[in-house]
């Protein structure tokens, strides 16, 4: 298994800052920011499954967008995993005829299939999508969101998605044996924590806390960083001594 981090900051500045996409291997991307853009035509082909966490802009930005680049190229839908109640939202607000022409009634071409499928994620159990075990984990983001767990090879990465510190999706983190990395948004410095509890989104202040209990072997890897506070946020948080700390730029990846 391998992630790539297409994009991984909390805003866009110029092309070196894209937002929230991750792909896993070829064929599996988390999220739909506008790190998608990264892609050609090929690539973005081989995508068969989306999994989203919520449905704000910086993490579907490029989800419509790349339907309708490979249109024509489909011979199989694009499958869309989330919440119900994030299906909700992308079936109102985005696949509507109005913002977007609405690509789950429309068939591929030659094809009695739409090109697109919404399939919902259970959040009492684990589902195998590409050869993964993705479980729904707690959020807070003040919308339907959550986090998810990928586990492969009986090694497991947690991605906390956007939220305000949720005590329910730090006691997974703690209590999962197979835990290799998590990969959590730090959104804003310590000077910034107030603006992170108003926009319900992590701070260092966070941060430092929440993986001070964390073994140290475990990666630490910190995205969603927002334009303009990056360098500040690997600062304070290169201070605070945690062990295992990764600052992915676009384009960067892990293997397990």
């Amino acid at each position: 298994m391998e992630i790539t981090f297409l994009g991984c900051f909390g805003g866009i500045d110029t092309d070196s800052k894209k937002t929230t996409c991750y792909r896993l291997n070829n064929n599996t991307i988390i999220d739909a920011g506008t790190g998608l853009n990264s892609l050609d035509l090929i690539e973005l082909n081989k995508i068969n499954d989306i999994i989203l966490t919520h449905a704000h802009w910086d993490h579907v930005a490029c989800l419509p967008l790349m339907v309708d680049a490979i249109f024509s190229l489909r011979k199989t839908p694009v499958n869309i995993w989330a919440s119900p109640e994030i299906l909700d939202v992308i079936r109102v607000h985005m696949f509507n005829n109005k913002l977007w022409p609405d690509f789950t009634k429309i068939n591929m071409v030659n094809s009695s299939e739409t090109i697109v499928k919404l399939n919902e994620l259970d959040e009492k159990k684990t589902q195998i999508i590409s050869d993964c075990e993705i479980s729904v984990l707690p959020a807070n983001h003040g919308i339907p969101a959550c986090g998810i767990r990928v586990k492969s090879n009986n090694k497991s990465y947690i991605f906390s998605g956007d939220s305000a510190d949720c005590p329910e999706f730090w006691d997974y983190v703690n209590n999962d044996s197979t835990l290799e990395g998590l990969i959590v948004e730090c959104s804003y410095p310590e000077s910034l924590h107030e603006l992170a509890l108003l926009t319900m989104h992590l701070s260092v202040t966070n941060i430092k806390e929440r993986t001070k209990s964390l073994p140290q072997n475990v990666k630490k890897i910190i995205v969603h960083r927002k334009p303009g506070f990056e360098k500040k946020i690997q600062d304070e948080l290169e201070l605070s001594n945690i062990e295992n700390l990764y600052f992915p730029d676009n384009g960067s990846k892990i293997s397990f």
